[in-house]
């Protein structure tokens, strides 16, 4: 039905009771009420928003520079001509889908159709491509996966959405780019049959970060093409974007993968689709559900803490809370280094919460003529209204309590029970405010599928504005240094056994997976915000050990009591070795090394780590590393007084041209304990010596840490 009056066409898809404005049982799909208007654009802005963002660009000086930086780019792009596209399998198709974008934002605001007429060309040149493309393995027809279709279809999308109503296309010539470059892509993401169609096995068609992408291409190609169906599909579909809220994402809120960066990319693909959807009148925003118990779907375990209606909201609210005192993240699984800010997400999140958080990032990461003279913008600052004022000086507005659904954070210490990390900061609330003090971050969880890592009880270390102790993240896929490096327990900050990585790494490599009937994951034995402490186990990582590790704050120190011992009465001498990575130069050790050379093994990683000295040690031996004028020292504490063997190598980073310390003590028994004080060292009261205290029974009881001004004790974990 066409209601010209309103300048809207309205598509009733009835899916049973609810709404998206409501609480619904997870088994309920949404009613959507769409409201399609009848003129484009309506995808990623509407005229409304060209009308703001022109005001903005008229009174504001960065917005000027900004919107010259894009007709200057569309002007450049103009004098490429359309006669030849990139090759097939060529990732440069999503450059130039970007740059058919940029040519219709250029449109949209200047109002020169020769940016629409460029850009039509190039949507009919990929019409020609595309249709004739043959479907391979039912999932992808220009590039070789799915997700890389998808990345290459939002934004085709997005840019005709911005031109078709221009006037430059005859009715022909859209029917063209419909027919031909659009609705095609549909057959890549689209499963008819789910209980026959091959995809479904895969748990990128399900679970997975590929599949967000998958619906954001389903559902702007249903919006753009006005099909209810494809619409429908990308909203209640079995695996739409109803179940990813309900059974993909976290309650602590991350996405399961528990990777920020995939985490953001995830956020990347829902933004465009949620907001289409918004202007045409659903409100995917505010869909709340509860949690989707009902089946658990291989590598993806659910792990959620409670049974809270969950929301897109609760992707913007978990990350706040990771993040170390300059806003770096560890890099969970494979993640890239990442950090807290007020970016493009964050702008359009706030557009539809107006929550503080958020506007407090924005506002400290807003445009300016300085910044934008250096680099432009992301587009969207030119279209979203940002918050009014400056970021407060008390820091990020962070209060003590529940983040998400389940997330805590108390005392500057955040726990993410769903999604298995802890982060313990020096600092309290206001620990974006003083980023010279010290955090650590202890991940025990779940394995969180494909881009998870083996390193069960692994730690970060921040301090004095860096990370001491990095995680790496991943090293380039499909290289042999991800399988033979990041995919390996050793270059982790945690406990290898027999030199073989943790499962379900073990002796395989590259894209290891767990799953609900074999999975690999810790448990949290104690998380304590006053003590800033916090505890986990692990029995699965290693079949026959059962692994605990203790982490506690003790003012900007760290103590680390890591023990690993058998299940059975008898299992043998094993090897042993701790694992720390150190950012920094070995300026000085308290005892004598000797120099050592050649791989410390030949598998596992271990032949990326480099000897460079060792030494056997019985007592306290410190090691000082050094870099920008700042020092870490690790205090290496023998339990028992059996001499340990202390290894320093040069071990990989993310990057097969950079290496940095590892710091490896050995020990060959049956089990063992690892102690350690890490120490940022501070100039005015740094450690003079640290020495165990044993109970009447000679077991281990505190660390002493001792200093120019006074001793302190620190109770050990029983």
């Amino acid at each position: 039905m066409r209601l010209l009056r309103y300048g809207i066409i309205l598509l009733f898809v009835y899916c049973g009771s609810g709404s998206a404005q409501t609480t619904a049982s997870y088994g309920t799909p949404v009613k959507l009420n769409l409201r399609i208007p009848a003129r484009h654009p309506y995808l990623e802005v509407t005229p409304a928003d060209i009308e703001r963002a022109k005001a903005r660009i008229a009174r504001l000086d960065w917005a000027k520079l900004a919107y010259a930086k894009l007709l200057s780019e569309a002007d450049h792009n103009l004098a490429s001509s359309w006669d030849k596209l990139p090759a097939k399998d060529d990732e440069k198709h999503w450059a130039v889908a970007g740059r058919i974008f940029s040519a219709g934002l250029a449109y949209s605001l200047s109002g020169e159709k020769r940016y629409a007429e460029w850009a039509r060309d190039g949507l009919l040149a990929y019409a020609a491509l595309y249709a004739p493309l043959p479907l391979r393995n039912y999932r992808s027809k220009l590039l070789d996966e799915s997700l890389y279709d998808a990345l290459w279809v939002v934004k085709i999308a997005a840019a005709y959405d911005l031109v078709a109503d221009s006037g430059v296309f005859t009715a022909e010539q859209k029917k063209r780019v419909e027919e031909g470059a659009l609705r095609p892509a549909l057959e890549c993401f689209k499963v008819q049959d789910f209980k026959k169609d091959p995809r479904i096995e895969d748990l990128h068609y399900r679970c997975y970060n590929f599949q967000s992408w998958h619906l954001a291409s389903v559902g702007l190609i249903g919006l753009v093409l006005r099909d209810a169906d494809s619409v429908n599909y990308a909203v209640n579909s079995p695996y739409g974007f109803r179940h990813q809220i309900a059974h993909d994402l976290n309650d602590d809120g991350l996405f399961w993968e528990r990777s920020i960066g995939y985490h953001s990319f995830v956020l990347d693909a829902y933004l465009p689709l949620t907001e289409a959807m918004s202007h045409c009148g659903v409100d995917l925003y505010g869909m709340s559900l509860p949690t989707d118990r009902f089946k658990d779907e291989g590598a993806h375990y659910m792990t959620d803490a409670s049974d809270k209606p969950k929301s897109l909201r609760l992707m913007f609210e978990g990350p706040i809370y990771l993040a170390f005192p300059n806003f770096s993240y560890p890099s969970v699984g494979d993640s890239g280094h990442e950090s807290l800010r007020g970016g493009w997400p964050e702008l359009v999140a706030f557009h539809r919460y107006h929550d503080p958080r958020l506007a407090w990032l924005i506002e400290r990461d807003m445009p300016t003529a300085e910044k934008v003279k250096q680099s432009a913008p992301d587009w969207h600052w030119l279209f979203y209204d940002a918050p009014a004022g400056k970021p407060a000086a008390s820091g990020l507005p962070l209060k003590d309590g529940v983040f998400a659904n389940s997330g805590e954070f108390r005392n500057g210490c955040s726990l993410f029970p769903s999604s298995g990390l802890a982060m313990l900061r020096e600092a309290g609330a206001d620990f974006t405010n003083r980023p010279g003090t010290t955090a650590v971050s202890f991940s025990y969880g779940p394995y969180g599928g494909g881009h998870g890592h083996p390193d069960k009880l692994n730690i970060a270390v921040y301090s004095e504005g860096r990370q001491w102790l990095p995680d790496f993240g991943s090293m380039p896929y499909e290289s042999h240094w991800k399988a033979e490096w990041t995919a390996q327990t050793v270059s982790h900050n945690t406990l290898v056994i027999d030199g073989v990585s943790q499962r379900p790494a073990g002796k395989r490599s590259m894209w290891p997976v767990d799953n609900s009937k074999d999975k690999v994951m810790g448990t949290l034995d104690g998380f304590d915000p006053a003590l800033k402490q916090v505890s986990g186990s692990c029995r699965l990582a290693y079949p026959g050990f059962k692994l605990r590790r203790s982490v506690r704050l003790a003012g900007h120190d760290i103590v680390d009591d890591f023990v690993v011992e058998p299940e059975a009465a008898s299992s043998g001498v094993h090897q042993f070795d701790y694992v720390l990575h150190i950012d920094g130069t070995l300026a000085q050790s308290s005892i004598e090394l000797e120099p050592r050379s050649g791989k410390l093994a030949e598998t596992y990683g271990y032949q990326h780590v480099e000897q460079k000295q060792a030494a056997s040690t019985g007592r306290t031996a410190a090691f000082t590393f050094a870099s920008g004028g700042k020092q870490l020292r690790v205090w290496v504490v023998p339990s028992d007084g059996t001499p340990v063997s202390v290894i320093l190598c040069d071990g990989l980073t993310n990057s097969p041209t950079r290496k940095i310390p590892t710091l490896i003590v050995r020990r060959n028994a049956a089990r063992a304990r690892f102690l350690s004080v890490i120490e940022p060292v501070k100039a005015d009261d740094p450690i003079s010596g640290v020495r165990l205290e044993k109970d009447s029974a000679g077991e281990p009881a505190a660390l002493i840490v001792e200093r120019p001004t006074g001793s302190s004790r620190v109770p050990l974990p029983r």
